[in-house]
């Protein structure tokens, strides 16, 4: 029996046998596959936005600027997925911005911090202490070490001589 052209064209223009999908090179499932069979599997899979990721070893450290990181929880355990280009230095060496500084420097910026603390706190002028000490009726001498208690503040100074 012979079949009308319109359906035989249909059966000519029908390929044999199932062609095969060229894979891409380098991957082995698209990131859709991947994260449905991952997360058959119990991991969740999360995307960390990091700028810099520091990793100090005892001979040396390693730094990776604008890296990809992905979390990983896999019953219970964080597994750390970092990619990204690595840049390694001397362990002595920290990365602020652009510059690199020794320890001992990082030292004399704390000791800076710490005068500058200091100025920032406020002084307790003679007037202050023989205000404390008229109000809350005590001599000058306990008057001051309150006032430095309460670091100048004249009310908290006095309310406590009060109270005592």
């Amino acid at each position: 029996m012979k079949l009308p052209k319109e359906i035989q064209k249909k059966e000519k223009s029908k390929p044999k046998r199932p062609t095969k999908v060229k894979k891409r090179p380098g991957s082995q499932y698209s990131s859709r596959s991947m994260r449905r069979r991952m997360q058959q599997q119990g991991i969740d899979m999360d995307q960390i936005d990091a700028t810099r990721v520091i990793i100090e070893g005892t001979d040396k450290t390693i730094i990776i600027n604008q890296p990809e990181v992905m979390k990983l929880n896999q019953m219970g355990q964080e597994i750390y997925q970092v990619v990204g280009q690595a840049e390694e230095r001397e362990p002595g060496d920290i990365d602020i911005g652009e510059e690199y500084i020794e320890e001992g420097e990082i030292e004399e910026e704390r000791i800076e911090e710490e005068r500058i603390e200091e100025e920032a706190r406020p002084t307790i002028t003679q007037n202050d202490i023989m205000l404390v000490a008229a109000q809350a009726n005590v001599p000058k001498e306990e008057a001051e070490a309150v006032l430095r208690e309460c670091e100048g503040d004249i009310a908290k100074a006095i309310v406590l001589l009060k109270n005592r």
